[in-house]
């Protein structure tokens, strides 16, 4: 149980914050855990409200914690974890939520010549000009999502000068282009992974990796990205909250 030791100098709310720590580290509070309100957990460590908070706070930025409005706080998933039908949202977004630091890595950007079914999904002809973009993210120098995006280049023109190890796509798209993202589809299945994405990955030939496919659309019902990923078996998860409705 903690004890508050007011005689060494560190401030209460870090030996708070470091007796969290070791709750959710030495799986005491497993992963998504809820945590006592901050007044009853202020009462039961015999500290003030504002000392929880200031800890729990600290604990979010790290990715110790993740508070989910109108539910509490929850102890964090080491796995990145993707909420399944609920709200578009890319993976960077996620992250940035979830404030775990990552890195992205360009590995191709550039316009080319699209076929089928390609070409199909973005409404585009046969030999249409696309944007693809291929990037590597990865979380503590360690690769755990590979990318694949494909953009109708008459709907983005000049997308292919920014530096999207710098941008997010969808900013870029939003803010730049003022495109109105509105809603997607996903198909999730799991796969082997072949030899340039294991590569890439870091990991073993045929290793389990989860494959997203994605289609975006606007406003006007038009799709504007397609995308392709990979990510660490592992390391993912879907998640789903879900209600029972009474009948």
């Amino acid at each position: 149980m903690f004890d508050v030791y007011r005689q060494i100098p560190a401030p209460i709310y870090q030996q708070v914050k470091a007796w969290m720590k070791h709750q959710v580290d030495n799986d005491i509070w497993p992963e998504h855990y809820k945590l006592t309100n901050e007044i009853d957990l202020a009462d039961e460590l015999g500290v003030s409200r504002g000392t929880v908070r200031k800890a729990v706070s600290e604990l979010i930025e790290e990715g110790y914690l993740v508070r989910i409005h109108g539910r509490g706080t929850f102890v964090a998933s080491k796995s990145l974890e993707q909420p399944l039908a609920e709200r578009l949202i890319g993976i960077s977004e996620d992250l940035i939520e979830k404030g775990v630091p990552f890195e992205t890595q360009v590995l191709e950007q550039s316009i080319i010549t699209i076929h089928e079914p390609v070409s199909s999904m973005l409404s585009l002809p046969h030999g249409g000009k696309a944007f693809f973009l291929k990037r590597l993210r990865l979380t503590a120098n360690t690769p755990f999502v590979l990318l694949h995006n494909f953009l109708p280049y008459h709907r983005c023109p000049g997308i292919e000068k920014y530096d999207f190890s710098k941008y997010r796509l969808f900013q870029v798209l939003e803010e730049e282009y003022h495109l109105e993202l509105d809603w997607g589809r996903r198909t999730f299945q799991a796969q082997a992974a072949n030899p340039i994405t294991a590569e890439l990955l870091g990991i073993d030939e045929c290793a389990p990796v989860m494959n997203m496919k994605q289609i975006v659309y606007t406003t006007d019902n038009l799709p504007i990205e397609l995308s392709d990923i990979w990510l660490i078996g592992e390391h993912y998860r879907l998640t789903a909250t879900v209600k029972r409705h009474r009948s």
